[in-house]
């Protein structure tokens, strides 16, 4: 009994027929349309393999082509070398995770969010609640444990979305329609710091506290006033004993920063289409036990708690959420700021202050960057091919109202194209060019290369390479350099590029065969490293014969090769041996020679789960680097808090006011450290800001006084006067208060 074959239907867009809307116009006007051969995809009145050759119109395949930026090639070859050894231990390009940092950083924000609402339901408010609560989680393995996976997820999402971004940068995927994911990575970058610096705040310890007086120093910077409410709002909580507000709104901070951060992804990927949220499995595996391991064996060390009678003296670090710190109260902060503000804003103007270039335009054009889609409307039968490939969605389908019988028509939106080509390979009806040049050109300028090749060198097999622009300025460079066909063994090579290996449909490569080529291949990126997101797996599953339009099936097995590779391993692939046939009298399997995906190993899968816990213990232990404070080592901070300067003249109504204005000073052992004005004709009837001063003081026996002075008049109303030791790292807290006598300092002011 004969075995019936079930046919696996093309995929099309939704309202799309095949046998209705993907035909010539002279078939969708029969009656009766007959399909000869049920796997082979409908033809168009115009297709590749009869495509009329136009001699005169040269190479003009140049205008499609990207230039890429000098800065930019020099960048993505130090990262090639860097990620050379790492490809060659795993001997396989698809578990290179440098290739899936977006994705990877998709999961770690799934993880920190997971984590962090478990932890959430252990945590207490105020500031010595707070810290105890944390402390009393380090005495459950499950709850330790997931603090520490919290923990090192949130550096690791730093890390892959600083890598994501550099990867981006060298690949100049920024300008363009590609500019809302460029800006929105680089605020979304910055929410992740945010968020995990008041992470770090709220565990109320000794790094809080320096976290929380850098803020104080933020605040001033800006507008003093601020810094002084914000100072006199933790002091109230602290003395009063009712911190629980504050920390509960810190958390909130916390939290909304988290949800900002998952916005963010979403505007990150909005213009994408069929965006990928998740890394392959191997890598979500991998990436859960590495967390999880390394938290078991390497938890958190807790820190003491925050001190408003000392400063820290020393701390540990993270310099990806803290690297500030050590340059906080110097000369060197500033720099460091305006450094990152500098590098931020030229960052975020990058996509308009540069512009994608051509590498050849007309002679004595105007520079006007590349070509984008162009849709024949004459020819366009609506199969919603292009529309499906498009990974930008710069073409859409609509209906159709003139006088064709086809149900859609495509229309592209130039103003989301990047221009990849990636719909002229889509379209085997030859209805999509970049630009106004036709797509014609593209077999122009392979006819052309077939020509010149056969001359210069007639007696050799002549192979035919396809790669992308990508490759062009890396490992091919020295190969294009060469006028005419280089020798690869016994074969005669002919280059040609293209902006993506998406760009070219399989019928032209059949032609190619056809008109001489003894065979093609094609050199394209690895999997999920493709420029275009998606050119090199549409071009991988069209001549596999997965995705129309697929490789005719009567060129199924035609010497048709495809190489999957880094950009520097150019040369490798070029000397790659064509398949040898597994027995005598038996066909090569050329078909396996095109595939993305080789089988994993169990092998090249250990290597890299090595590879990720060494990577995380490496953070691991450069995130905990041992910190001391400057201020702390070297002298004591004196802090003075008066809310209300008024009250001591409204308590004791024994300061007789004088007509010239008041002065209040802050003495150090007689010496004059700070001084205010304040007019009498308006000091009592309009509001007076808080004296807050906090000043670096020298170790040792100091005497200290605060008091409003007349030195003419010889009259002196002392807030306060004290004379006390100090140590290296003392804090010297003095809070005003008149229902105290003596006036309370530091821990003594309990009300």
């Amino acid at each position: 009994m004969s075995r019936l074959r079930k046919k696996e239907e093309p995929e099309v867009l939704p309202g799309a027929v095949l046998e209705d809307d993907c035909q010539t116009v002279a078939a969708a006007e029969s009656i009766d349309v007959v399909d000869e051969d049920p796997d082979d995809d409908h033809e168009h009145d115009v297709t590749w393999t009869a495509v009329a050759h136009n001699p005169e119109a040269g190479d003009l395949l140049a205008g499609w082509q990207r230039k890429p930026a000098s800065w930019a090639v020099w960048l993505e070859r130090m990262t090639l070398w860097l990620e050379r050894p790492f490809n060659t231990l795993t001997a396989t390009r698809q578990l290179n995770p440098f290739y899936h940092t977006g994705t990877i950083a998709v999961l770690l924000t799934l993880v920190v969010g997971l984590t962090g609402f478990y932890i959430f339901l252990f945590y207490k408010y105020g500031f010595e609640e707070s810290y105890l609560s944390v402390l009393r989680m380090n005495n459950m393995v499950i709850t330790r444990t997931m603090r520490a996976v919290h923990r090192y997820a949130s550096g690791a999402l730093v890390v892959t979305t600083l890598l994501h971004a550099y990867r981006t940068l060298f690949m100049e995927r920024f300008r363009g329609q590609r500019w809302l994911a460029w800006v929105t990575g680089i605020v979304l970058t910055i929410i992740v710091w945010l968020a995990g610096v008041t992470g770090y705040w709220l565990v109320v310890d000794a790094r809080a506290q320096l976290i929380a007086d850098g803020f104080v120093r933020f605040l001033r910077s800006v507008t003093p006033a601020w810094a002084d409410g914000f100072v006199l709002w933790l002091t109230r909580a602290d003395l009063g004993g009712n911190s629980w507000p504050i920390m509960l709104i810190l958390l909130a901070l916390h939290i909304a920063l988290f949800l900002a951060v998952a916005y963010f992804f979403y505007l990150h990927i909005r213009r994408l289409s069929r965006a990928k949220w998740l890394p392959d499995m191997h890598l979500v595996i991998g990436t859960m036990l590495v967390l999880i391991l390394v938290a078991i064996f390497f938890p958190l060390r807790n820190l003491p708690a925050a001190n408003s009678q000392s400063l820290p003296p020393s701390i540990t670090l993270d310099p990806l959420f803290l690297f500030y710190l050590p340059t906080e109260g110097g000369a060197a902060a500033p720099w460091l700021w305006g450094g990152l503000l500098l590098i931020t804003a030229v960052a975020i103007a990058l996509p308009w202050i540069t512009r994608d270039r051509a590498l050849a335009e007309p002679s004595g054009a105007k520079s006007i960057g590349l070509p984008v889609v162009n849709i024949l409307l004459d020819r366009c039968t609506g199969c919603t091919k292009c529309a499906l490939d498009c990974p930008y969605g710069a073409i859409e389908m609509v209906e159709r109202h003139d006088d064709k019988p086809h149900k859609f028509i495509a229309i592209a939106d130039p103003k989301l194209c990047v221009s990849c080509g990636i719909c002229v390979g889509s379209c085997d009806g030859v209805a999509v060019s970049l630009g106004a040049a036709p797509p014609e050109l593209l077999w122009d300028a392979v006819a052309l290369r077939l020509t010149l090749a056969k001359a210069k060198a007639p007696d050799q097999p002549l192979r035919l390479v396809f790669t992308c622009d990508r490759h062009a300025a890396q490992g091919a460079r020295p190969f294009l350099a060469e006028n005419g066909p280089v020798a690869v063994a016994d074969t005669a090579v002919e280059i040609v590029t293209v902006p993506c290996v998406g760009t070219l449909p399989p019928d032209l490569m059949v032609r190619a065969l056809e008109a001489g080529a003894h065979d093609v291949q094609m050199i394209g990126c690895p999997p999920d490293d493709c420029r275009n997101r998606e050119g090199n797996l549409w071009a991988e599953k069209r001549i596999t014969r997965q995705r129309v339009p697929r490789l005719n099936r009567a060129y199924a097995n035609a010497p048709i090769t495809a190489a999957w590779v880094a950009p520097d391993e150019f040369a490798t692939a070029l000397k790659t041996p064509l398949p040898a046939a597994a027995e005598p009298g038996a066909e090569p399997d050329f078909m396996t020679a095109r595939r993305m995906y080789p089988e994993i190993s169990w092998r090249s899968l250990a290597i890299l789960f090595v590879m990720m816990v060494l990577v995380l213990l490496a953070q691991v232990f450069l995130t905990d680097m041992p910190f001391r404070s400057r201020v702390a080592a070297d002298s004591a901070v004196l802090r003075v808090i008066v809310e209300d300067l008024t009250l001591p003249f409204n308590r004791t109504g024994a300061f007789n006011l004088p007509e010239r204005p008041l002065i209040l000073r802050l003495e150090v052992d007689g010496n004059v450290m700070a001084e205010e004005s304040y007019d009498p004709a308006t000091f009592f009837s309009q509001p007076v800001d808080p004296f807050i001063r906090e000043l670096a003081i020298a170790p040792g026996n100091h005497h200290i006084r605060l008091a409003f002075v007349d030195d003419p008049g010889d009259s002196t109303l002392v807030f306060f006067e004290t004379t006390t030791e100090l140590v290296p790292g003392d804090i010297l807290r003095v809070v005003y208060n008149p229902l105290f006598s003596p006036p309370c300092k530091g821990s003594s002011c309990v009300q």
